[in-house]
Protein backbone atom coordinates (compact mmCIF):
# COMPACT_ATOMS: atom_id res chain seq x y z
CA UNK A 1 0.00 0.00 0.00
CA UNK A 2 2.63 2.41 0.77
CA UNK A 3 4.12 1.78 -2.92
CA UNK A 4 0.64 2.43 -4.32
CA UNK A 5 0.46 5.77 -2.33
CA UNK A 6 4.09 6.91 -3.11
CA UNK A 7 2.87 6.34 -6.93
CA UNK A 8 -0.18 8.20 -6.26
CA UNK A 9 1.08 11.24 -4.76
CA UNK A 10 3.65 11.42 -7.51
CA UNK A 11 0.68 11.45 -10.31
CA UNK A 12 -0.91 14.04 -7.77
CA UNK A 13 2.35 16.20 -8.68
CA UNK A 14 2.31 15.93 -12.24
CA UNK A 15 -1.44 16.86 -12.19
CA UNK A 16 -0.63 19.78 -10.15
CA UNK A 17 2.16 21.15 -12.52
CA UNK A 18 -0.30 20.23 -15.74
CA UNK A 19 -3.63 21.55 -14.48
CA UNK A 20 -4.83 22.17 -11.07
CA UNK A 21 -8.56 23.02 -11.82
CA UNK A 22 -9.08 20.11 -14.24
CA UNK A 23 -7.52 17.67 -11.79
CA UNK A 24 -9.31 18.97 -8.57
CA UNK A 25 -11.01 16.26 -8.09
CA UNK A 26 -8.69 13.56 -8.49
CA UNK A 27 -6.02 15.27 -6.57
CA UNK A 28 -8.13 15.19 -3.54
CA UNK A 29 -8.45 11.68 -3.64
CA UNK A 30 -4.79 11.40 -3.36
CA UNK A 31 -5.06 14.16 -0.45
CA UNK A 32 -7.62 12.43 1.42
CA UNK A 33 -5.59 8.92 0.75
CA UNK A 34 -2.63 10.44 2.75
CA UNK A 35 -4.89 12.14 5.43
CA UNK A 36 -6.09 8.62 5.93
CA UNK A 37 -2.46 6.90 5.98
CA UNK A 38 -1.35 9.69 8.59
CA UNK A 39 -4.86 8.85 10.54
CA UNK A 40 -4.07 5.00 11.11
CA UNK A 41 -0.24 5.37 11.01
CA UNK A 42 1.72 4.70 7.46
CA UNK A 43 3.65 1.59 9.18
CA UNK A 44 0.37 0.18 9.84
CA UNK A 45 -1.50 0.24 6.29
CA UNK A 46 -1.14 -4.02 5.71
CA UNK A 47 -4.20 -4.25 8.58
CA UNK A 48 -7.18 -4.62 6.59
CA UNK A 49 -9.37 -1.53 7.86
CA UNK A 50 -6.31 0.37 7.39
CA UNK A 51 -5.61 -0.82 3.95
CA UNK A 52 -9.14 0.02 2.46
CA UNK A 53 -8.91 3.38 3.82
CA UNK A 54 -6.22 4.31 2.01
CA UNK A 55 -7.11 2.34 -1.30
CA UNK A 56 -10.52 3.35 -1.83
CA UNK A 57 -10.14 7.27 -2.57
CA UNK A 58 -6.93 5.86 -5.11
CA UNK A 59 -9.43 3.81 -6.93
CA UNK A 60 -11.90 6.37 -7.25
CA UNK A 61 -8.96 8.39 -8.60
CA UNK A 62 -8.78 5.68 -11.00
CA UNK A 63 -12.18 5.90 -11.46
CA UNK A 64 -12.02 9.05 -12.33
CA UNK A 65 -9.45 8.60 -14.90
CA UNK A 66 -11.63 6.00 -16.91
CA UNK A 67 -14.53 8.37 -17.42
CA UNK A 68 -12.68 11.14 -18.41
CA UNK A 69 -9.97 9.47 -20.49
CA UNK A 70 -9.05 13.00 -21.91
CA UNK A 71 -7.81 14.19 -18.39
Amino acid sequence: MTRKLAAAVEVRDAMQAADPSLYALPIGYVNQAERQADHYGRDNLGASGNSYAVSAPLQQMVAWFREHPEG
